[in-house]
C-alpha cells in the first residue's frame, strides 16, 4: 500500500444529475467535451494524476499545490461564460492511502465535504494547501468562512476564487466574508468593572462566533483592526453612583462609520446580570446588522454563481426585506442551494421557513405532499443541526402552525432556551405555539419579550400583531387597538392590520373609529402580506382569521 500527502483536486459537474433526467445524449456529451477540451488536459499539463472518474466527477493528485491551484484556475477561466457547463472545484493538501484497488483517507473525506461549499465556477481552497501557496497567488482567494461539514470532527476554513472576482464585487472588492473585530470595552480602573467587562468581551466573541458566516477576532489593549477586518465592535461601561450604562457600537472598519449602536442601562449591584443580557441581546441585533452586510456584498454575482453558504445569505437578506416576492425568491435561491448540498441543515430550515411563510401569508393551506416535504425538511435539519437555535425556531412554527404538535413545538421551545436563552425568535415562536393552544396569556409574555428585543428588527411589526390578537382574544381590546396601531405605524398598507384595529375598537365602543379603520382597509389591495399571516389560532376563534384575510375581505 502507498501513503502520499497530496494536493487532492476534486471536481464536479453542477446540474448533472437534473440534465440526465431531462436529456441523456446530451448530458453525457457534455463530459465528454468537458473532460476532453478543460479539465483533464489542464491536469496533465501541470503534472497531475487523474485518481478517479465518476461519471460527473473527478479525483486528481498533485505533487505541487502551486500546481493544482493553476490547473484549477485554467479550467474554471476557460469555462468562464459557458453557456452549457458549470463545474465546481476543490483543493485540499492531505494524506491519502492507495493500494491495488482504490484510495481511502482523511485528505479525500476533506477535499469532498469541501466540494459541497464550493461556488459554480470558482475554485475552494481548504487553509492548509492555501498556507502552501505563493503570496500573490493566495493574495487572489477570498475568505469564505469555516465550515462545520458532515462527518468532520473539525471545522475547515475554506477560501474561495472565481474568474474575474476583484473586478466584480462591489466597490472593486472581494467576497470576503464578514470580519469582527471585538475590542476591549473601555472601563475605569476598578477592578470588578474589569473583570465584568473581561466577561463581556469573552461572551460577544464566544456569541458571534457560533455563526458561520462570519469570522471574529478578539482584539487585545491597544491593537487595532488589520486591512481583513470589516467590522469593529467597540463598547464603554460607565458607572454613576449606583447606576451603570453600557455602550455598545458596531463601526464598519473602511470609514469607522456607525451602523448600529445600542445602550443598556442598570444597577451597579447587578453588573454582571446586565452584562450578561447585555451579550444576548446584541448577539441578536447584530446578526441583523451582519446580514444586511452580507447581502450588499454579494450584490455583483449572479444567482448561479454562488456557493451554497452565498445562497444562503443572499436568501437571508432577502427574507428580512419581508415581501412575498422576495420571499419566493429566497425559496428558490434555496432550492439552488440544496441541488448543491442537499444535507444542508440551514439550507433545509430556510427553504422551509421561506415557503411555509409564504403559504400562511396567503392564507392558504399547503396541501398533504407540501405538508410531508416541509416537515421532513425541519426535521432533516434538526438531525443535521441538533445544537443549532435556528432550525429548532423553524420546526416549532412548522409544529404550532402546521400540524398543531402543541406537545412538540413546547418541546422545540425548551431545547431553543437550552441552546441560546436570549434568542428573540424563540419568543417569537413561542408567541405564535401559545396562539395555537389557546393559552393567551403566556402568547402575551412571550410575543411581550419578543418586542423588547426587536428594536431595528424588519419582523417586529408581526410580533406586535400576534401580542394584538392575543389581547383582542383575552378580552383586552383597549391593549389590542393599541399594539395593533404601534405596528401600522410601521406598516401603514398591511390590510389585515387594519381590520384588526376595527375588530379591537368595535370592541371598545368606539363605532366611529371601527369604521374609520374598516374604510382604511377597504382603500387598501387584498395583497398577501409576509408581516400580516394568517396566524395560528384555536378552531372555536378561527373565524377571527377568516375575518382578517385580505383575500376573501
Amino acid at each position: 500500500m502507498e501513503r502520499r500527502l497530496s494536493a487532492i483536486f476534486m471536481a464536479d459537474m453542477v446540474g448533472y444529475s437534473r440534465l440526465m433526467e431531462e436529456d441523456e445524449p446530451k448530458a453525457i456529451a457534455l463530459v465528454r467535451d468537458l473532460r476532453e477540451r478543460a479539465l483533464e488536459p489542464a491536469i496533465a499539463a501541470r503534472g497531475g494524476e487523474i485518481l478517479k472518474r465518476m461519471g460527473d466527477g473527478w479525483i486528481a493528485s498533485f505533487d505541487s499545490a502551486q500546481s493544482a491551484v493553476d490547473a484549477a484556475m485554467a479550467v474554471q477561466t476557460a469555462l468562464a461564460g459557458d453557456p452549457t457547463i458549470r463545474l465546481r472545484l476543490a483543493l485540499h493538501l492531505g494524506e491519502f492511502t492507495r493500494d491495488d484497488k482504490d484510495f481511502y483517507g482523511n485528505g479525500i473525506n476533506v477535499a469532498a465535504r469541501l466540494l459541497t461549499e464550493a461556488a459554480p465556477g470558482g475554485v475552494t481552497v481548504s487553509r492548509d494547501l492555501l498556507r502552501q501557496l505563493d503570496q500573490r497567488l493566495a493574495g487572489a482567494f477570498a475568505d469564505s468562512g469555516t465550515f462545520r461539514l458532515k462527518n468532520l470532527a473539525q471545522p475547515v476554513s475554506a477560501w474561495q476564487w472565481r474568474p474575474g472576482q476583484m473586478a466584480r464585487g462591489k466597490q472593486g472588492q472581494r467576497d470576503d466574508i464578514p470580519v469582527i473585530g471585538v475590542e476591549p470595552i473601555a472601563v475605569a480602573d476598578d477592578q470588578t468593572l474589569r473583570e465584568a467587562t473581561a466577561d463581556l468581551s469573552e461572551q460577544l466573541v464566544h456569541l458571534l462566533s457560533r455563526r458561520s458566516g462570519v469570522r471574529v477576532v478578539a482584539l487585545d489593549a491597544g491593537s487595532t483592526a488589520d486591512a481583513q477586518t470589516t467590522h469593529v465592535l467597540r463598547g464603554r461601561l460607565r458607572l454613576r453612583q449606583e447606576f451603570v450604562t453600557l455602550t455598545l457600537t458596531l463601526l464598519l472598519s473602511r470609514d469607522m462609520s456607525v451602523i448600529w449602536s445600542r445602550s443598556y442601562s442598570g444597577e451597579a449591584d447587578a453588573l454582571f446580570d446586565l452584562c450578561d443580557r447585555a451579550a444576548l441581546q446584541a448577539d441578536s441585533e447584530l446578526r441583523l446588522q451582519i446580514n444586511a452586510y452580507d447581502g450588499e456584498r454579494l450584490e455583483g454575482l449572479a444567482d448561479d454563481e454562488l456557493s451554497p453558504a452565498q445562497l444562503r445569505t443572499r436568501a437571508a437578506a432577502l427574507m428580512y426585506r419581508a415581501t412575498t416576492a422576495d420571499q419566493r425568491h429566497a425559496g428558490d435561491l434555496l432550492e439552488r442551494a440544496l441541488e448543491l448540498d442537499p444535507n444542508n441543515a440551514t439550507s433545509l430550515a430556510m427553504w422551509a421557513e421561506a415557503r411555509f411563510f409564504l403559504m400562511v401569508a396567503r392564507f392558504e393551506r399547503p396541501s398533504e405532499e407540501a405538508a410531508r416535504a416541509l416537515m421532513t425538511a425541519a426535521d432533516r435539519a434538526v438531525q443535521l443541526a441538533p445544537r443549532s437555535d435556528y432550525v429548532f425556531y423553524v420546526r416549532t412554527h412548522l409544529r404550532a402552525r402546521l400540524t398543531r404538535d402543541i406537545a412538540g413545538a413546547r418541546g422545540d421551545i425548551a431545547r431553543m432556551e437550552r441552546i441560546n436563552p436570549g434568542y428573540v425568535l424563540r419568543f417569537e415562536a413561542q408567541g405564535m405555539t401559545e396562539l395555537a393552544a389557546g393559552d393567551w396569556p403566556a402568547a402575551i409574555e412571550a410575543f411581550a419579550r419578543a418586542i423588547s428585543m426587536s428594536e431595528g428588527d424588519p419582523y417586529l411589526p408581526i410580533r406586535l400583531y400576534g401580542l394584538a390578537t392575543a389581547h383582542l382574544l383575552k378580552g383586552d381590546p383597549d391593549d389590542a387597538a393599541r399594539h395593533v396601531a404601534e405596528a401600522i405605524e410601521l406598516r401603514s398598507n398591511a390590510r389585515p392590520y387594519w381590520l384588526l384595529l376595527a375588530k379591537a375598537r368595535e370592541a371598545t365602543g368606539d363605532t366611529a373609529g371601527a369604521r374609520a379603520a374598516r374604510d382604511e382597509a377597504a382603500r387598501l389591495p387584498g395583497n398577501a402580506d409576509i408581516l400580516a399571516p394568517e396566524l395560528p389560532l384555536p378552531d372555536d376563534v378561527s373565524d377571527l382569521m377568516a375575518e382578517l384575510d385580505s383575500a376573501k375581505s
